[in-house]
């Protein structure tokens, strides 16, 4: 059985509620046509298409709205006998002044962006990357939801293809307000513990190149070091070392893995990392002073 992709399960959310006024449900109609309209024309499309998941539910909108339409497989194409209405009505969504005032209004800007990504938008998979998109024709519809979406503090990409006008944005912040602004709560929950498994898992990763990392520099240090001191106790040096010098050369020489604070605990008596540390550089300096 084929799994149910994220994007799906966002319209899917959507569907679960329904408007619960005029004003609203006129808001996600508003979306659900003014997304597919095109270039040059102030009005909605007359037909769209949309997944089986959301039909049910596109459905009872136009039905409570007393809109005509027929219905065929996923698409939907209003009656000639309402398109005068319908584009008189949402024709305003088109205007310079429907830009400046229908984002103010929370409740229609909610409703009309859910209704175009009902038909437009899409949604990747969070496990992969976060990325919502929608696909416009329209630049006066693409400036509509730009402003909503400014107004919820997201910044939109917008690029022009062959075809349609790409909106979209990446951030993991971004797309889960955009998820609780259109009523995506469920959606918003499992996307939020998705990004929290997965920051954890990158917090994890980093943590451990980190420690692999320097445990890498402290053996090519140990390397460096266990070859100086043994270049020294080679030499005529040794004889005039101090015991306490003596005894650090010896325990590194035997124990080439051990820290600098685990060799000063081999001491005798135990000293500290710093201690340690000061008879290790006395010894290198000693032995670097050597001809090669």
């Amino acid at each position: 059985m084929k799994e149910t992709s994220f994007s799906v399960r966002i319209k899917q959310d959507i569907t679960r509620s329904s408007p619960s006024d005029i004003n609203s449900r006129q808001a996600e109609i508003a979306g659900l046509f003014c997304a597919g309209a095109t270039e040059g024309i102030k009005s909605p499309s007359f037909e769209i298409k949309f997944i089986p998941e959301v039909k049910e539910h596109i459905v009872r909108l136009l039905a409570e709205e007393g809109i005509a339409f027929r219905c065929s497989g996923n698409k939907i194409e209003l009656s000639p006998v309402s398109r005068g209405s319908f584009a008189d009505l949402f024709g305003q969504c088109f205007t310079e002044e429907a830009r400046d005032i229908l984002p103010m209004n929370a409740l229609f800007a909610e409703y009309f962006v859910r209704g175009m990504f009902l038909t437009s938008g899409y949604c990747s998979d969070p496990n992969k990357s976060y990325r919502v998109e929608f696909h416009i024709v329209s630049e006066d519809i693409v400036m509509l939801l730009t402003r909503m979406l400014g107004l919820w503090g997201i910044t939109p990409v917008i690029k022009h293809r062959e075809g349609f006008i790409a909106v979209y944005f990446k951030a993991g912040d971004m797309v889960s307000d955009f998820l609780g602004h259109i009523g995506a709560t469920g959606a918003m929950l499992d996307f939020e513990n998705i990004r929290c498994s997965k920051d954890l898992n990158n917090s994890v990763i980093r943590r451990v190149n980190c420690d692999a990392g320097n445990f890498k520099r402290q053996s090519d240090a140990g390397a460096q070091r266990n070859a100086l001191i043994k270049k020294l106790l080679n030499s005529d040096l040794r004889y005039k070392l101090t015991p306490d010098l003596m005894q650090a050369a010896t325990a590194h020489i035997e124990n080439p893995g051990a820290s600098i604070a685990e060799l000063g605990q081999m001491m005798d008596p135990p000293i500290g990392k710093s201690g340690m540390n000061h008879r290790l550089k006395k010894l290198t300096e000693l032995a670097k002073s050597l001809p090669d």
